[in-house]
């Protein structure tokens, strides 16, 4: 959802920026990219603050919890007209975050879009976060289609990872060159899904990229 739906990397990247120096931390530009971004606040606890257990850690997760609710958001606008072009062709739409519930029907609401998603995989539906599958193969069973013959959109390493690792075909979205979001397995990389095209065909349609078929869907998907 995060870098791919709504912008929020700086808004995210501020909020854990504080809460390390409130715990005598610097986090660097990779710590945000390779620990936060894309990643449960669990994730980033435990590889950020180690040394937090039980009330501390809890405590911690706790200031994140109430904290990102009230993150300032704008709608990513290449997104939202693919998403909403999607929908009103009957294709189905999961919405895989590494977000909370409450965070979702929030922005959700805000965008006008909860219609448009069948379904919405949250932190709190899987034991086990990105680079792991889990969330997009939770994600592609509720939708009641093979992990394989869905695209997953991703802007962090992680994600990409999570997506291959199920067996989707992973595009990646980015303002950079890729490379990092190529290595860990993403088959293309755009900067604006606007450049991704929506063609009809016979019994479905096809969602194309520079000339290439990312994924074919048919009427019954």
């Amino acid at each position: 959802m995060d870098g791919v739906l709504i912008d929020t990397h700086h808004a995210v990247a501020a909020l854990w920026t504080e809460i390390a120096r409130g715990h005598g931390k610097h986090l660097t530009e990779e710590d945000i990219r390779r620990y936060v971004l894309g990643r449960s606040p669990e994730h980033t606890v435990t590889a950020l603050f180690a040394e937090l257990e039980g009330e501390s850690r809890e405590h911690l997760l706790n200031q994140v919890r109430q904290a990102e609710p009230r993150l300032n958001f704008s709608g990513i606008a290449g997104t939202q007209a693919l998403v909403e072009r999607l929908a009103a062709a009957g294709v189905p739409l999961a919405l895989v975050t590494s977000g909370s519930k409450t965070r979702v029907q929030r922005v959700l609401a805000a965008l006008g879009l909860a219609p448009s998603f069948r379904v919405c995989v949250t932190w709190e539906d899987i034991q086990n976060g990105k680079p792991a599958p889990d969330c997009y193969l939770l994600g592609a069973k509720r939708l009641g289609i093979p992990a394989d013959r869905c695209l997953v959109v991703e802007d962090a390493p992680s994600g990409i990872a999570a997506g291959n690792a199920a067996g989707a075909v992973c595009l990646g979205l980015t303002t950079g060159d890729g490379a990092d979001l190529r290595e860990r397995g993403a088959r293309y990389v755009v900067q604006d899904l606007a450049d991704v095209e929506c063609r009809a065909k016979p019994g479905g349609l096809e969602l194309v990229f520079q000339g290439n078929v990312l994924i074919t869907i048919g009427k019954e998907d």
